[in-house]
């Protein structure tokens, strides 16, 4: 996906025109046709219905229009505040995620990608535990976090924006004595303890736990814990299991094994409303375009 594909798709959906979107942008019908043919194949949708004369969007085409619609306005608000960046050739990012999670499948890709786009930002990253992250972010040690949408409800002072949703899982060691049995569904783990972060400001987490059983017949027996990594060494070590989420590190590592839970968690970014960075919107509104491409 890139931009001429958007630029294309956005004027024929106006235009209600190939011939007419072509002449606007001074390329050939030929040419156009075959740029929307390869957008529809790597969204995997037919974007135009083409049975008559006057062509029109389907109903995912109209969809994708009022997505790109609005990125499309949104991304011409934060190049205005790009290019006075770029013209000073200055500025800073100070990113910040959630310890434990592996987001290589797509962070690189964006951070890339925007390098290339304002050279003159520098991005800098930190991991730590949510708590620690809003702490940063609000003593300005940070200007945008990625963290999951619940830790920012009772937050004040933030503006935030939900970017994806990752599947939770029931995490276990290889060693678990259920580990060797086929088909595993949660309710297997129904005697089994599982093991939960103890923290002042995770309120009401051993309800959001028996929450996400339910759905399998069982209520958990709750264990609690000072932190990740004795969560972690609790499941490795064939104590209990754990309620984890796609993104965690520790998923293809040697000692662990998973299974999918069919719920999900809200990941969301955060940043101060008295930022007054103007690196920090570019920032978002990059990684939340990025990340539904990266999620279609």
């Amino acid at each position: 996906m890139n931009d001429i594909q958007i630029k294309c798709f956005l004027i024929i959906a106006e235009k209600k025109s190939f011939t007419k979107a072509a002449t606007e942008l001074y390329i050939s019908q030929p040419n156009i046709s075959r740029t929307i043919a390869g957008f529809e194949n790597e969204l995997k949708v037919t974007l135009f219905d083409r049975t008559n004369k006057l062509v029109k969007l389907t109903e995912a085409g109209e969809v994708y229009y009022d997505f790109f619609k609005r990125f499309q306005l949104e991304f011409q608000e934060a190049e205005k505040k790009a290019r006075i960046l770029n013209n000073n050739r200055q500025g800073n990012i100070r990113l910040g995620y959630i310890e434990g999670w592996k987001i290589t499948r797509f962070m690189p890709q964006i951070l890339e990608r925007f390098s290339k786009e304002y050279v003159g930002i520098d991005i800098s990253i930190e991991c730590n535990n949510y708590h620690e992250l809003i702490k940063s972010l609000k003593a300005d040690q940070l200007d945008v976090i990625i963290c999951l949408d619940k830790f920012f409800e009772r937050e004040t002072g933030i503006k935030k924006r939900t970017i994806t949703e990752i599947q939770r899982i029931v995490l276990y060691s290889e060693y678990h004595k259920l580990a060797s049995k086929e088909n595993l569904t949660p309710y297997d783990f129904r005697n089994e303890t599982f093991f939960v972060m103890n923290n002042e400001d995770n309120i009401n987490i051993d309800v959001e736990i028996r929450t996400y059983c339910e759905p399998y017949g069982f209520v958990p027996k709750i264990k609690y814990v000072h932190n990740t990594e004795s969560m972690l060494a609790s499941v490795q070590n064939g104590m209990g299991v754990a309620i984890y989420d796609v993104w965690g590190r520790n998923l293809n590592t040697d000692g662990f094994k998973h299974i999918l839970l069919d719920s999900y968690h809200k990941v969301s970014m955060a940043w101060s409303m008295n930022s007054t960075n103007v690196a920090v919107s570019v920032l978002v509104n990059e990684i939340y375009f990025l990340m539904k491409v990266y999620s279609a």
